[in-house]
């Protein structure tokens, strides 16, 4: 095989390897296959995707804040804020299913869009029963057990403790209610 035509396929794997279109350990086997033995030539670098991941770790957190922001410090009526928080959520929804790979952006992606649907139901709760501290806790109940379920499913120990936390704490100010 020409030289010309084993660079293209070295690149080609290397570039299938960065975007995670095949599993790395299929790549490394062609790349192995390829480069008869050697050490391939790689075109990703640990630093670029250090920069990436610092960087969709900042656009998340600042569509968060946005959210917050949103929410707590505008008087934009509670029907568009309901919607800029469910757009928020698919969002966060997009970037969970593109950063899957990637432990820490995932995990930030994931809080993104439990905190958000947080906001939304209590926001709803609060929209259509204006009041009523019962139906409060009770959408309060079903995120945090959510959160549970989520943290057992993904194996994610800081959302099992926080939703039981969190429903410990909710039942207390329930307990005090009534």
């Amino acid at each position: 095989m020409n030289e010309m035509r084993k660079k293209i396929i070295i690149q080609e794997i290397n570039s299938w390897k960065e975007s995670r279109m095949l599993p790395e350990q299929y790549c490394n086997y062609l790349l192995a296959l390829y480069c008869q033995g050697e050490l391939p030539p790689s075109n990703s670098t640990k630093a670029g995707s250090v920069k990436n991941d610092i960087f969709s770790g900042s656009l998340i957190g600042a569509l968060f804040a946005f959210i917050v922001f949103l929410n707590y410090f505008t008087e934009i009526p509670i029907r568009m804020q309901m919607l800029m928080t469910t757009i928020s959520i698919l969002v966060f929804g997009l970037a969970v299913r593109r950063f899957t790979g990637r432990k820490i952006i995932f995990q930030m992606a994931l809080i993104g869009m439990a905190l958000s649907l947080l906001l939304l139901t209590v926001s709803f709760a609060e929209f259509m029963a204006p009041g009523k501290v019962g139906i409060l806790y009770i959408v309060l109940f079903i995120n945090l057990g959510l959160w549970i379920l989520m943290g057992k499913k993904l194996k994610l120990l800081h959302f099992s403790i926080a939703g039981g936390l969190g429903a410990m704490v909710t039942l207390y100010f329930f307990s005090r209610t009534f």
